[in-house]
């Protein structure tokens, strides 16, 4: 009975064990609705990223302003950030992502204000 109990174990032990995960490229898009507005207008930002282990998101607008967003170690995720410009003119918005294995990748639109 012993043997039987034991073996019993090491199957539910290998078939419980920690699930590996793939792993994902670090990735980041970005895009930007409308993509021209008016002064005062609110312009909404939507990343899209993916990796092994996201930290988060920084935002800059282009025009001093800044953002940030924290991810808590997600593999996926869709942020959607949004800023009224002030001034006329073009202004390119830079979305930066950060995964836990030290890495940095980011991605840019360019939006005008009318």
């Amino acid at each position: 009975m012993k043997r039987l109990l034991v073996a019993g174990a090491a199957i539910l032990s290998s078939a419980c064990g920690p699930a590996t995960l793939e792993n994902l490229p670090l990735q980041i898009s970005v895009e930007a609705a409308p993509a021209t507005a008016a002064v005062g207008d609110t312009v909404y930002f939507i990343a899209t990223v993916q990796g092994n282990s996201l930290l988060g998101l920084n935002v800059d607008f282009g025009d001093g302003a800044a953002d940030s967003y924290g991810t808590a170690g997600a593999r996926t995720g869709r942020v959607t950030f949004r800023h009224p410009f002030v001034s006329r003119g073009t202004y390119t918005v830079k979305i930066t992502v950060t995964d836990g294995d030290a890495a940095q990748k980011a991605a840019s639109v360019d939006v005008q204000i009318l």
